[in-house]
């Protein structure tokens, strides 16, 4: 989870995708699905960074369905900050705005 956070935090959200990925096939419910709403918005904010801002919006959206009732903390990681700013990352493409910076996790 750490590889995840750190590849977060420095903006290289394939590789964060790719390292929760590697713990979501091992894991049980209800953090699996925790896991692929992180996954999700790891891989929304990649597209993002490929100007694919639509589909960005609907892979964050998911993800942030999916982190619905999950704790603040998830091994280290600031779960409730990620949903936080993932929200304002897709009010902003709503409304064709350029999306904020992030946050650290």
């Amino acid at each position: 989870m750490a590889d995840g956070r750190a590849a977060f935090n420095r903006g290289d959200y394939y590789d964060a995708h790719e390292h929760w990925e590697a713990v979501w096939d091992d894991a049980d419910e209800p953090e699996r699905q925790w896991l692929q709403g992180m996954i999700q918005i790891a891989t929304g904010l990649h597209k993002l960074s490929q100007r694919n801002s639509e589909v960005a919006r609907r892979l964050i959206t998911s993800g942030l369905g999916k982190l619905a009732g999950a704790p603040a903390r998830i091994d280290g990681i600031d779960v409730a900050g990620m949903r936080g700013a993932a929200e304002r990352v897709v009010q902003a493409l709503t409304a064709h705005l350029p999306p904020p910076a992030l946050p650290a996790i």
